[in-house]
């Protein structure tokens, strides 16, 4: 009969290594709790008594890490992975990565410790080296809105240098000269990303850019009044305007109604992601498409099926017309 100190040989660990696995330690390297439980598979290891561990414990189970979930965007990616989840009849864990390194971490080792061994992370603030060791170890981990090039295989991302590209080049197109960029900010991959875009347009164009026009400011709806209010005071140097996101460009909008600027007639706003209701808009919202709930529904059959599948990895943004972009009155 194959015994603890048997499995622990083959291993190449301590029998302390192998209680830990066999009782679910988060103390434990994925890459090591998979070696182990291989040797125990092979070897017909029988776990006894009131230990816990079961060799096919979480394989019904598909992990999802998002950054909040206070937002319609996380709403929509989580739709698309419980939608894959569904048909390959697995039930989703879902736990919050809150913009930290620290709780993302903590919260793969959670996946880990449950057995879960298929995770969608959508994660904005591990380092690529923290990434790339993570997906070494777990060959079903995929990173969603996230391109990390030595792990390209496991990634599915915007390209969101092109959105606001996009977007920019519209505005120049309808006559705008001065045109505003709202940016946050938190170090993340797509605030990099998405200036670049802006900034290519206007260099295309001919246009310097002025920093004047940019403003960082803290994530979320309080960030995009407070990028409006800034512009405010300077006088409202622009015409136009790109924003960050929906709900920047939502609060903002309202501060320069608030404060006698017609949009669009005085102001030009284009947004990014197109997960708000436009009920939510007056008038309704030009933006640029992120086709999140399609990048997580790939994201999720890449982890479930291998990442040998023809799947798209690379997703490119829309720009939807709306009522909030025209023909500027002066420039």
């Amino acid at each position: 009969m194959t015994t603890i100190n048997d499995v622990a040989k083959a291993a190449g660990v301590s029998t302390a290594t192998v209680s830990r696995v066999i009782n679910q330690s988060p103390n434990v390297m994925p890459d090591t709790i998979a070696k182990v439980e291989a040797v125990m598979q092979a070897m017909g290891y029988q776990v006894k008594g009131n230990r816990r561990l079961n060799i096919n414990q979480g394989h019904d189970t598909l992990g999802l890490i998002v950054s909040r979930f206070n937002s319609p965007f996380y709403g929509l990616l989580t739709q698309g992975v419980e939608k894959v989840a569904r048909k390959h009849q697995r039930k989703v864990i879902v736990a919050s990565g809150d913009y930290d390194a620290a709780c993302e971490e903590d919260a793969i080792q959670f996946m880990v410790s449950k057995g879960c061994r298929n995770i969608v992370i959508h994660s904005k603030a591990m380092s690529n080296d923290a990434l790339i060791r993570h997906a070494e170890q777990l060959p079903g981990l995929i990173v969603v809105n996230r391109h990390v090039p030595e792990i390209e295989s496991q990634c599915v991302w915007l390209d969101n240098s092109e959105g606001t590209y996009k977007a920019t080049c519209h505005l120049i197109e309808l006559g705008h000269r001065r045109i505003a960029y709202l940016s946050c900010e938190m170090e993340v991959d797509d605030k990099v990303d998405r200036f670049d875009g802006y900034r290519r347009a206007l260099e295309e164009a001919g246009i310097e850019v002025n920093p004047d026009w940019i403003e960082e400011v803290p994530f979320g709806e309080p960030g995009g009044a407070l990028a409006a209010t800034n512009l405010l005071n300077k006088g409202l140097p622009v015409t136009a305007m790109v924003a960050f996101n929906d709900f920047y460009a939502a609060a903002a909008m309202q501060v320069f109604k608030e404060h006698g600027v017609a949009i669009p007639e005085q102001l030009s706003i284009v947004g990014f992601d197109d997960v708000l209701p436009q009920c939510y808009f007056s008038p309704k919202l030009t933006t640029i498409r992120s086709p999140i709930e399609s990048m997580a529904m790939n994201a999720a059959r890449l982890s479930l099926e291998g990442t040998d599948s023809s799947l798209s990895r690379v997703f490119h943004p829309l720009l939807i017309k709306r009522d909030s972009a025209v023909v500027p009155q002066t420039d």
